[in-house]
C-alpha cells in the first residue's frame, strides 16, 4: 500500500513498487562459485537488484557484500522460494553439488532437483523468467561428436532405468559420469515442466568449463581438477573452457532476451583437459605431468559449438585462456587459494 495524491492508499504491493523502481533478480545458490560473480555482474553492469537465496547452513558473508537482500531458507521448499522471489523479474538457478559431487546419482538428484522444481514453480507463479544452469563437463555426449544447443533424448526405458548412459568421453570417472547424468535428467525436468505449463518462461543456459576468479573462498572446479590431473588423479577428454567474465555477459544477455524453452550453450574455447592443464601448470611454474593421461585423436576431435547463442545475442567472448591464465593464477595466489604449487 502507498499514499497517493488524494490522501487514499492504492493497492500496489511492496513487491510491485520495488519492481517499478528497479528490477530484481533472484539467485538460487548465490554463494556458489558462479553465483557470486554473476550476481555482482548483473548488479554492476545490468543495474539489477540482487536477491540472494541460500541454504541456512551456507556461509553467505561474501555474497552479502554484493546482494541487496539475502534470504536463507530451504531452497527445496516451493512456498519459501515463491515468497522470497516475489517481485523478481527473473530467477536464476545455480544449485549444484559439485565440490565434491555426491557419491551416487540418487544423492545428486536428491540435492539438485528439488530447488529446480521450486524455482520453476515460483517463476511460473510470478510470471517471471527462470534460467536453469546446466552444462560444465556434464554436457551429454553419447551418440554425437558435435555438441550444440540440442537436448539429447531420454533413453527408451527412462522411467525405470537406474542409469541414463549420458557421458561417453574417454576416462570413465564415476563422479563425472554421475554429474553428466544428473544434468541430463535435470534438463528434462525443465523441458517437461515447460511442456506441462505453456505459460512458463523457463530456459536453460549451458556453460562449459568455467574458470576465473570467484568471490570469497570460492574457486573453480577446474582449479581443483588441474591439481588432481598433475597428481595423476584426473583424466583427459575433449572439453571447452570459458572465462567467468564471458559467462557473466552471456547470463546478462539471456536474462534480457531469452525465449521460453530456449537452450543457450556458452562453450568458449575447445581444448582437451590436458591442454588446459598444460597452460595452467605453466602459469603456476609447475612442470607438466608428461606421462599423464592423454586422450585419443578421435576423442580430441569432438566439437563444442555455441554459435547459436553468440549469433542470437551478438556476443563475442573477450577472454582466451592464453591471455587470461596468468591473471587467474595470480588472483588465486593473492587469495591463498592456489592448489597447484611446486612439488604437487
Amino acid at each position: 500500500m502507498r499514499l497517493i495524491a488524494d490522501g487514499n492508499f492504492d493497492s500496489k504491493s511492496y513487491a510491485e513498487l520495488r519492481n517499478e523502481q528497479q528490477q530484481s533478480v533472484a539467485i538460487l545458490g548465490a554463494a556458489s562459485y558462479m553465483g557470486g560473480p554473476i550476481s555482482r555482474y548483473l548488479k554492476e553492469k545490468g543495474g539489477y537488484r540482487i536477491v540472494a537465496l541460500v541454504r541456512p547452513s551456507t556461509d553467505a558473508d561474501a555474497v552479502s557484500e554484493i546482494a541487496d537482500e539475502v534470504r536463507k531458507g530451504n531452497l527445496a521448499d516451493a512456498e519459501f522460494v515463491t515468497e522470497a522471489t516475489e517481485g523478481c523479474c527473473t530467477i536464476i538457478n545455480f544449485v549444484n553439488q559439485l565440490m565434491p559431487p555426491c557419491d551416487t546419482i540418487r544423492e545428486q538428484l536428491a540435492n539438485d532437483l528439488p530447488p529446480i522444481q521450486a524455482g520453476l514453480e515460483a517463476a511460473l507463479a510470478h510470471d517471471a523468467n527462470f534460467i536453469h544452469t546446466s552444462g560444465n563437463f556434464s554436457i551429454p555426449t553419447k551418440g554425437t561428436n558435435v555438441f550444440t544447443n540440442q537436448l539429447p533424448g531420454k533413453p527408451n526405458d527412462w522411467k525405470t532405468a537406474e542409469h541414463w548412459e549420458t557421458f561417453e568421453h574417454e576416462g570413465g570417472l564415476v563422479a563425472v559420469s554421475n554429474l553428466a547424468e544428473a544434468k541430463h535428467r535435470q534438463d528434462w525436468v525443465v523441458q517437461d515442466f515447460i511442456t506441462a505449463n505453456p505459460k512458463s518462461k523457463a530456459c536453460v543456459l549451458i556453460p562449459a568449463g568455467v574458470y576465473g576468479p570467484g568471490i570469497g573462498k570460492k574457486i573453480s572446479f577446474w582449479d581443483f581438477a588441474a591439481a588432481q590431473f598433475l597428481k595423476g588423479q584426473f583424466v583427459d577428454f575433449q572439453h571447452s573452457f570459458i572465462h567467468i567474465d564471458d559467462i557473466c555477459e552471456v547470463y546478462l544477455s539471456v536474462l534480457r532476451g531469452a525465449k521460453p524453452g530456449g537452450r543457450y550453450p556458452a562453450y568458449g574455447e575447445n581444448m582437451t583437459v590436458r591442454e588446459f592443464v598444460t597452460k595452467y601448470s605453466k602459469a603456476c611454474g609447475v612442470p607438466m605431468l608428461e606421462d599423464g593421461p592423454r586422450c585419443s585423436d578421435e576423442e580430441a576431435a569432438r566439437i563444442y559449438d555455441d554459435i547459436s547463442t553468440k549469433e542470437e545475442f551478438n556476443i563475442e567472448y573477450q577472454h582466451t585462456l592464453d591471455g587470461s591464465i596468468h591473471d587467474v593464477v595470480t588472483n588465486l595466489q593473492q587469495r591463498n587459494l592456489l592448489l597447484v604449487v611446486p612439488n604437487t
